[in-house]
């Protein structure tokens, strides 16, 4: 059962784990109350270049959206795993966790204004509008400066009790800084041989008045859905596929498919990861041409937003998410993240506007005060 709100204090000492640099990673799983934490205490971490690396591995994977020096993939190992608040709290307040000191900051300049914007999204749709491409996904980041009672650990539990559906975590290792998010977008899920992905696109606000999705967002999902039955066909995974359904995140609706399947050979975990990983959701369509044209045009490096995280094979289990409705936090300020796909038939100010309203999800837990302060 979920703490009542008087607890948000006790998230605070998440605070001090960050501040000692200590490799952590705090989550909670959609349509679940259970808490779950994983902390490394040995100060070597994987540090691995390639997805199909990850076969054999255990732990809690941090990997970018493009592997490189500066942002590799990260397994933080689970040297102490727990489960609900007060089994962690009471670990916590038991134990004096060493960690070393250091200096974060959000290290480049962020892409804030609309003129900006306006400039990339039309290299980005010209580009769609030649036939180069199916769909392209621009995002942009906006630096937010944050209060002086601004806490990553009350911020997570908020996240918890306002988006209950979604995949909410907090982590921080040396390499990566400190991640806070809450994923509507499921990657990978299964245990056994019992598995699944979706294919989530398509946004409209959850306040709208219009039942029908418009073409443009049918058109966006049908995209992801196509590629991840390819992508399954690969693998050689006969797969059951839903028909789509709405799922709400927040102020914000997607259209979802979800693909059930086996794996005969867990040990190609990884494998299957680079078949799906980045899908068009976050990238676009054809793959790898759009993910090089983001990299030369998008004018920033994402690092670890649209990128995946979560854990892999913990207590015989494996629950991956699309980095999505993330912020890359330090004391002083918070680096928002959001995305949207570009079709011939996108517009420039529904495109902001889309990337406004995905940022509101993080927006709404990191500038309330705490409600016990």
């Amino acid at each position: 059962m979920k703490f009542s709100h008087n607890q948000h204090f006790e998230y605070r000492i998440f605070d001090s784990l960050i501040d000692k640099n200590v490799s952590f990673a705090l989550y909670r799983l959609p349509g679940d109350y259970t808490v779950n934490f994983i902390i490394q205490n040995s100060p070597r971490r994987h540090l691995l270049r390639r997805l199909s690396d990850l076969n054999t591995k255990k732990g809690f994977v941090i990997a970018p959206f493009h592997i490189s020096e500066q942002s590799p993939i990260i397994l933080i190992e689970p040297d102490i795993t727990l489960k609900g608040e007060e089994i962690i709290f009471q670990f916590l307040d038991t134990n004096n966790i060493e960690g070393s000191l250091h200096n974060e900051s959000n290290d480049y300049s962020p892409i804030n204004s609309f003129d900006t914007y306006k400039d990339i999204y039309t290299k980005f749709h010209s580009a769609v509008n030649s036939n180069s491409f199916e769909k392209l996904v621009l995002s942009r980041t906006c630096n937010h400066e944050n209060d002086e009672s601004f806490s990553a650990g009350v911020s997570f539990d908020r996240a918890c009790d306002k988006y209950p559906e979604s995949f909410v975590y907090l982590c921080h290792t040396p390499e990566t800084g400190t991640w806070l998010g809450s994923s509507p977008e499921l990657l990978i899920s299964g245990q056994g041989d019992n598995w699944k992905t979706v294919a989530l696109a398509g946004t409209k606000n959850a306040s709208s008045t219009t039942s029908e999705w418009d073409e443009k967002n049918r058109m966006e999902q049908e995209i992801v859905v196509n590629y991840m039955q390819l992508q399954l066909q690969k693998a050689k995974l006969p797969f059951i596929q839903s028909e789509p359904t709405n799922l709400q995140a927040g102020n914000i609706v997607h259209l979802k498919t979800e693909f059930s399947f086996k794996i005969p050979d867990l040990m190609k975990i990884g494998n299957l990861l680079e078949l799906l990983h980045p899908s068009p959701a976050v990238c676009g369509f054809p793959k790898e041409e759009a993910f090089r044209f983001i990299l030369e045009n998008e004018g920033y490096d994402r690092q670890y937003y649209s990128g995946f995280l979560g854990c892999l094979d913990v207590d015989n289990k494996t629950d991956m998410y699309v980095n999505l409705r993330c912020t890359k936090v330090n004391k002083k300020s918070s680096l928002l993240f959001a995305g949207g796909g570009i079709l011939p038939s996108s517009d420039l100010e529904s495109e902001w506007e889309e990337t406004e309203n995905k940022m509101q999800t993080i927006l709404s837990i990191i500038e309330e005060t705490p409600l016990d302060l």
